[in-house]
C-alpha cells in the first residue's frame, strides 16, 4: 500500500538535502571557480529523485538504515561519475557518503513518522 504520509516526508527531505548539497557545491568551490549550472540542478534533481524513491520503497523488507543507504548509494553513484572523470575524488567521494547520509535520513525519518501514526491510531 502506497503511504501518501511517508513520500511526502521523503520528497520534502529530498528537496531539503538536494538544496543544501547543491548550495554547498558553491560555498566548497574555490575561489574564483563557479560550479557549472547543468551539474548544480543534477545534483538536486538527484537527490529529489532519491527522496521520492525512498517513498515508495517502503515495500522492501529491509531495517530502514539498510534500505536507506543502499539507495542513497545508488543514486550517488550516478553523481560521482562527474567528479570523478575530472579527477576530483575527494568531492566523488563526499557526494558518496552524503548520499548514503541523506538516504538513512530520509528514510529513517519517514519510517518513525509513519510508525508513530500507526502506533497513534492502533491505541484509539
Amino acid at each position: 500500500m502506497v503511504q501518501k504520509k511517508r513520500i511526502a516526508i521523503t520528497t520534502a527531505v529530498g528537496i531539503l538535502t538536494g538544496a543544501w548539497c547543491a548550495g554547498s557545491l558553491l560555498i566548497a568551490a574555490p575561489q574564483g571557480i563557479v560550479p557549472e549550472t547543468w551539474f548544480m540542478l543534477m545534483i538536486f534533481y538527484s537527490r529529489v529523485l532519491q527522496g521520492i524513491v525512498i517513498g515508495f520503497a517502503d515495500g522492501i523488507c529491509l531495517h530502514p538504515v539498510l534500505r536507506g543507504a543502499g539507495l542513497g548509494a545508488l543514486f550517488s553513484l550516478l553523481l560521482c561519475i562527474v567528479p570523478a572523470f575530472a579527477h576530483n575524488y575527494f568531492g566523488a567521494i563526499m557526494l558518496f557518503v552524503f548520499g548514503i547520509i541523506y538516504g538513512i535520513l530520509a528514510d529513517g525519518i519517514a519510517s518513525w513518522a509513519v510508525r508513530r501514526e500507526e502506533r497513534s491510531v492502533t491505541k484509539t
